[in-house]
C-alpha cells in the first residue's frame, strides 16, 4: 500500500517524464516538491524512489517494467543503428544500476537486439 507522500510522488515522477529533458527536475528536486524534507532527498533519493509503495504508485499510473520494455523493444527494433537515446531512457525510468543484478540480467539476457556500439552504451550508462 502506497502513503499519500509517495502517491503523489509517482504522479510528480510521470509528469517530470513528460518534460523535456532539459527541463526535468532531478531526483532531489521531485522529493523536495512532493513533501519530502531537503536532508532526506540529499542523503537517500534513490532509496525513497525505489521503494515498493512508490513502485506500486507508479504501477496504478500504468508505468510498469512490462509497459517500458515492450515499448522500447518495439522502439529500438523499429530504429536500427540510432537507439542510444531510447536505451539510455529505459535504464533512467527502471532506475538500472550495475549493482541490481536483476536487471543486470535482463539486459544481458536480452541484449541479442543490439548492436555492438549500442551493447558498449548501455553497459556504460549501467555502471
Amino acid at each position: 500500500m502506497s502513503t499519500d507522500l509517495q502517491k503523489d510522488l509517482a504522479e510528480a515522477i510521470v509528469e517530470n517524464m513528460k518534460k523535456p529533458r532539459a527541463k526535468r527536475k532531478n531526483k532531489k528536486e521531485l522529493l523536495v516538491s512532493t513533501g519530502y524534507s531537503e536532508v532526506t532527498a540529499e542523503s537517500i533519493p534513490s532509496k525513497i524512489i525505489e521503494a515498493k509503495g512508490v513502485k506500486d504508485a507508479l504501477k496504478e499510473w500504468g508505468l510498469t517494467e512490462e509497459l517500458i520494455t515492450t515499448a522500447l523493444v518495439d522502439d529500438i527494433k523499429g530504429k536500427p543503428k540510432n537507439r542510444k537515446e531510447e536505451l539510455k531512457l529505459g535504464a533512467e525510468i527502471l532506475g538500472m544500476k550495475a549493482e541490481k543484478d536483476t536487471n543486470i540480467n535482463f539486459i544481458q539476457n536480452n541484449i541479442n537486439i543490439l548492436d555492438e556500439e549500442e551493447k558498449k552504451a548501455l553497459l556504460d550508462l549501467l555502471k
